[in-house]
């Protein structure tokens, strides 16, 4: 893991000291995500800006540090992730000269003048800049499933781009500011990726499998990949081996490493697949005081995975205070309000291996969007000869969402008469922005659908909650069911193979690929997410924090009835949202106090290379 950050002008050459100086105030914001920076890259022309702060995972010498050019000076890349390798690698056009992977995607994107025939093969997680000097193109890429988060704005005649939203905010180009409509559209749909925008005015996200192609003064975004939806039958052989080559795949690193373990099937197996294949890996379960959200059963389960496998495990205590302290401090991390309380325990997790010195963290995410979920909770049962632009419509926009949140729908749609936001637009907005996935593949199966919806909505919801509570911590996770090849298996397999149907069934298909990794206790336990606090004693700090800090936007207290109905996530939703604003307010007044200090806006336009 890494961070990058860039800018390409879109309209000229910038001052090169400006630029640099840009190059630093990115690097410097990201200093969390690793062990050092070098010198930022500006081009000769003085038109593209790129840098790096780097982990050094695989080859820590020197010779990996980024950005690094090709041997004749014609392709810079920065590189953000770990890539296993290639399905269709272009021959190396010089002699390697490092054993890391940045110089790997540096060979292949020098080969091809099309991005999607380098970006489709690749094996890993990643997001990458690179810049052509004979071209002057520059290329922005997002992996697969966007594991690794790429955030860009159009700013000062240009794009500015970074891993983090916080990285774009400290340059004083971006304003730290929501839109009140986009706030209660993503509190809406509360845990879904809510396509390319974010919760910050102005900063877009990089989607999965897309790149964004920079040829001034055009700027265009490509799909390079989509899951072929089929039905042909998957064998639980087939599924094994993808999954055996993952880990191998993932197992690779010079630094040392851990695993989280939470006693489920996903990341029990991924455990269980790395101790099979001789690598090292020390599993780490978190744990709520008193045991509450399930976070007891979850160290029971673990413990009985790590006896099995002859393993010590670490158990991360978290304290009701201890949560309740992190409510209004992840906000700043994370870039938005937090929406279900497995940012706490995440964040706690990836603070323990820190301090163990562990660096790459294994963990199972993934499996279930992949593999799981077909019970119709999460997948409306629709028409299949339903024409697509009318294909569950009412269902999705006006009943999904709160017929799974009554309470948390009710504070959302409180939040929008406050702010003057109309709930009719919102609720088209969720069927023509955020559903828009759920129609993107070409079948009328539902299930298929919405596992695609689930795979580019849910699932990079919580990679860029993986992303940003391990980089807090200078930490790389590794999701191993995230694997191309494991995913076309999932879209090419028929939904109904993947379950038995028997009440509580859940990945049986996935489950009998990986019966002798797993203890039958595991196999046989019912689903269950991840945990987050829910006892009383924790409801009423978090009352008292939401009350301590006010409403969101400076809104009038809440209705009495509405009050006493919200549960620990909705006042969780509160507390962290009043606190988070209050944060962006500081950063605008900062901004403003110190702007002898900050980059002035347009101060490297029209000036000489």
């Amino acid at each position: 893991m890494c961070g990058i950050a860039g800018f390409i002008s879109l309209d000229g050459p910038r001052d090169r000291p400006w630029l640099t100086h840009l190059g630093t105030t990115l690097t410097t914001a990201m200093a969390h995500r690793g062990e050092s920076a070098a010198a930022p890259y500006v081009s000769a022309d003085g038109t593209v800006m790129l840098a790096c702060v780097r982990l050094a995972v695989r080859d820590r010498s020197a010779a990996g540090d980024q950005p690094m050019a090709s041997p004749d000076g014609r392709v810079v890349l920065v590189h953000n992730g770990e890539v296993y390798g290639s399905r269709s690698p272009a021959p190396p056009p010089w002699p390697t000269r490092t054993s890391c992977d940045t110089e790997f995607i540096l060979q292949q994107v020098s080969r091809a003048d099309d991005p999607a025939t380098v970006l489709r093969p690749l094996d890993g997680m990643f997001a990458l800049a690179w810049h052509d000097n004979h071209s002057g193109r520059t290329v922005l890429a997002r992996d697969h499933f966007g594991i690794k988060p790429l955030v860009y704005t159009y700013t000062d005649g240009g794009v500015l781009f970074a891993s983090e939203p916080g990285a774009l905010l400290s340059t004083g180009l971006v304003a730290a500011e929501t839109d009140p409509e986009e706030f209660v559209l993503r509190a809406w749909v509360r845990m879904d990726a809510a396509d390319d925008r974010t919760w910050l005015r102005g900063v877009r996200a990089l989607q999965p499998a897309e790149y964004l192609v920079l040829d001034p003064p055009h700027a265009r975004t490509h799909r390079y990949w989509l899951p072929e939806p089929e039905d042909t039958p998957v064998t639980a052989e087939e599924i094994r081996a993808a999954f055996d080559a993952s880990v191998s795949r993932a197992s690779v690193s010079d630094v040392p490493r851990a695993a989280v373990l939470s006693g489920g099937v996903d990341s029990s197996a991924v455990l269980a697949g790395l101790r099979a294949a001789d690598v090292p890996a020390h599993p780490y379960v978190l744990r709520y005081q008193d045991g509450i959200g399930g976070s007891g059963d979850d160290v029971e389960h673990a413990q009985v995975v790590a006896r099995r496998l002859g393993l010590p495990m670490t158990v991360c205590e978290l304290d009701r205070e201890t949560a309740a302290e992190l409510v209004p401090a992840l906000p700043q991390r994370l870039m938005r309000p937090l929406l279900h309380g497995a940012e706490l325990a995440m964040h706690r997790l990836y603070q323990k291996v820190a301090e163990n010195g562990q660096v790459v963290v294994y963990s199972g995410h993934g499996a279930d969007e992949m593999w799981g979920y077909q019970d119709g909770r999460y997948f409306p049962v629709v028409d299949p000869a339903a024409p697509t632009h009318v294909h569950g419509r009412h269902y999705l926009t006006h009943h999904l969402h709160p017929d799974e949140r009554p309470a948390w729908a009710r504070l959302v749609e409180w939040l929008a008469q406050g702010l003057d936001v109309d709930m009719a637009a919102v609720r088209e907005q969720v069927w023509e922005r955020v559903m828009g996935e759920y129609r993107a593949l070409d079948t009328l199966d539902p299930v298929k659908r919405g596992r695609l919806h689930l795979m580019r909505r849910f699932l990079v919801y919580v990679n860029d909650m993986v992303d940003a509570t391990s980089s807090t911590f200078t930490l790389e996770d590794r999701p191993v069911f995230q694997d191309v090849t494991l995913a076309e298996l999932a879209f090419r397999c028929p939904e109904h193979l993947k379950n038995t149907g028997e009440p509580g069934s859940h990945k049986e298909l996935l489950k009998s690929a990986l019966t002798d990794l797993l203890p039958t206790s595991v196999l046989r336990r019912s689903k269950q997410g991840f945990p987050s606090p829910t006892d009383t004693g924790y409801r009423r700090r978090l009352l008292d924090l939401a009350d301590a800090h006010g409403r969101p936007f400076g809104l009038p207290p809440l209705p009495p009835g509405l009050r006493e109905e919200l549960g620990v996530g909705e006042w969780m939703f509160l507390a962290s949202s009043a606190a988070w604003l209050e944060h962006l307010g500081t950063l605008r007044t900062g901004h403003t106090a110190s702007a002898a200090g900050a980059i002035p806006l347009g101060a490297g336009i029209g000036a000489a290379p």
